[in-house]
């Protein structure tokens, strides 16, 4: 049974919204991390087709630390096993979330409950374990839509920064670019900065 069936149109509607006003503050992070992200990975990362890498990777490979930190992995060529266990030691501690999110998610279908473990973001499972609603499915329903969308912002960030990069690498010296670049791998904290602050500024107002 799908969510359709179960929630009236217009409660999904209301949870859209609410979902889409909740994920502003991640939306200004991660298109802007995400930017940086795609900047690195054209301008560092010693790839052909940058912009088709930005999307690709942005759409199966939701983390801000490795899309920045992996950059420099990626233009030394370093052999997948080593990649992969730089990820896995970066990225531990998302198993730690998927844990607490068991019991919210049992009977969840295997594909939709793997896209929402892919989406266990710092600043997403902040917002997922923060939402007050309790009924299961209208929950379920928010972490999905909340999920989507933050995930398209983090595609459109690292597609359009690759992009950009292509664009100016056909006028401006690669060299030039790599150097305009440097320092930017700090957006990463940044980002965790702001999204903590809007975490303790909503605590303290409620």
């Amino acid at each position: 049974m799908s969510d359709g069936d179960v929630i009236p149109r217009r409660e999904r509607n209301a949870m859209i919204r609410r979902a889409f006003v909740d994920s502003v503050p991640v939306l200004m992070g991660y298109t802007t991390m995400g930017f940086v992200a795609g900047v690195l990975l054209a301008a560092k990362g010693n790839v052909v087709l940058s912009p088709l890498w930005g999307f690709l990777t942005s759409a199966l490979w939701v983390t801000g630390t490795m899309s920045i930190a992996g950059v420099g992995a990626i233009a030394q060529r370093t052999s997948w096993a080593a990649f992969a266990l730089m990820t896995l030691a970066v990225n531990f501690r998302y198993a730690f979330y998927g844990f607490t999110m068991l019991s919210r998610w049992k009977g969840v279908p295997v594909l939709r409950k793997m896209y929402l473990i892919l989406m266990l973001t710092d600043e997403n499972y902040a917002l997922e374990a923060a939402c007050p609603i309790k009924d299961s499915e209208k929950n379920l329903y928010y972490c999905t839509v909340l999920s989507a969308l933050n995930h398209s912002y983090w595609i459109a960030g690292v597609t359009a920064g690759a992009v950009v990069v292509a664009v100016l690498g056909h006028v401006v010296d690669p060299e030039r670019l790599r150097a305009w670049t440097n320092g930017m791998e700090f957006s990463m904290a940044a980002l965790f900065i702001v999204i903590f602050t809007d975490q303790i500024r909503r605590k303290v107002a409620a």
